[in-house]
């Protein structure tokens, strides 16, 4: 282990890589038994160190870099759980699972991360059921793009086409079955992007 990761940086990359996309400086610092201060610190030191990214979006989500994964995780991308492509459903995440290689076939990211898809709202790009798709970290969408968003109540995220106009944001569907969602934009929390898709083996681009 290099000397540099001392036990307390050791165990606040655990937790990072553990809590994934919901490791928040507040969740890590509970996590690893730090005041927020302490872990201000640390991170900032982590970050010239090379073990942390910048982080992604506004929420202050500490991302591992490559450094860190292969150090102290599995290699690959975190695989973290499944998202609705339907009905708006929990996404519960899964610790552990990665998928190695993609960035051979697909511009993967340090931070980006996959789910697996449930629901049928979106076979109109090209996005079925038990497809993985591809997301990078982000706290705003440009309209007509295609993201996970958070929408009212704790928990719910669904993947949908997202489009914003003056103080309401529509979530659309791309398969006519499903109906619009409209909600206040104060309401919906955008917590990626669309980059790709995986279907049958087969690394596809998205489509807009």
């Amino acid at each position: 282990m290099p000397p540099d990761l001392t036990p307390t940086r050791k165990t606040i990359l655990s937790a990072v890589l553990r809590l994934g996309t919901d490791a928040s400086a507040t969740r890590v610092a509970h996590t690893a038994g730090l005041s927020k201060q302490a872990l201000t610190y640390q991170a900032q030191r982590l970050r010239e160190l090379g073990y942390l990214a910048p982080s992604a979006g506004r929420y202050g989500v500490l991302v591992p870099t490559d450094r860190t994964r292969a150090l102290l995780g599995p290699g690959g991308y975190p695989l973290v759980g499944d998202i609705a492509a339907g009905i708006p459903d929990l996404a519960e995440q899964e610790d552990g699972q990665y998928v190695t290689r993609l960035d051979e076939v697909i511009d993967m990211r340090e931070g980006d991360y996959l789910l697996r898809v449930r629901g049928e709202s979106m076979t109109g790009i090209g996005v079925f059921p038990g497809d993985l798709v591809i997301v990078r970290p982000c706290d705003r969408l440009q309209n007509g793009e295609v993201g996970v968003v958070l929408i009212p109540g704790e928990g719910v995220a669904t993947l949908k086409r997202f489009f914003l106009n003056g103080k309401a944001v529509t979530l659309r569907s791309e398969n006519p079955e499903y109906p619009e969602m409209v909600f206040p934009s104060a309401d919906v929390r955008i917590q990626g992007q669309l980059v790709a898709h995986i279907g049958q083996s087969i690394a596809r681009p998205r489509r807009s």
